[in-house]
């Protein structure tokens, strides 16, 4: 069972998008489910929900990107300490971003919340897409998460 914190530093989210922790917790745990090896273990991850002005300056300041982005994913598992091993990670993610980029791609809010969910945790689970070959792994697994969260 995994256990999923939320901070939300933007009403928006409470007002636009008031379904967020069940479509987040949801998306959770398909997610774990289809990614087998994460299934029984027990994780801790806290999403901050924040608007493009927040998630930009973590943007700049983590990554030099000054640009707002829809999800930043922090894991804090190292596969080389022990220390956190249950601590999976944080994840950011903008009302912004997912109102406007739902619309822009034609899909409704809730959805895109839970498709940004999944790229986010899937992060912390340690997929990537730098590599052709990992985007099209990470593509695939996203594709089969989302649409078990859709039934």
């Amino acid at each position: 069972m995994t256990t999923i914190n939320f901070s939300v530093l933007d009403n928006k989210w409470i007002n636009l998008l008031p379904n967020y922790k069940k479509i987040i917790k949801n998306t959770a745990k398909q997610a774990f489910s289809e990614t087998n090896n994460h299934v029984n273990k027990k994780y801790e991850i806290s999403f901050a929900l924040l608007n493009d002005t927040l998630i930009k300056k973590l943007n700049f300041d983590y990554r030099s990107k000054d640009k707002a982005t829809n999800v930043l994913s922090f894991p804090m598992i190292d596969k080389n300490s022990f220390e956190h091993e249950n601590i999976l990670g944080d994840i950011a993610i903008s009302i912004d971003k997912i109102l406007s980029e739902s619309k822009e791609q034609n899909i409704e809010k809730d959805e895109y919340l839970a498709k940004i969910s999944i790229h986010g945790i899937l992060h912390l689970l340690g997929y990537d897409h730098v590599l052709d070959k990992d985007y099209e792994i990470m593509r695939k697994l996203e594709e089969n998460i989302i649409k078990k969260v859709r039934k």
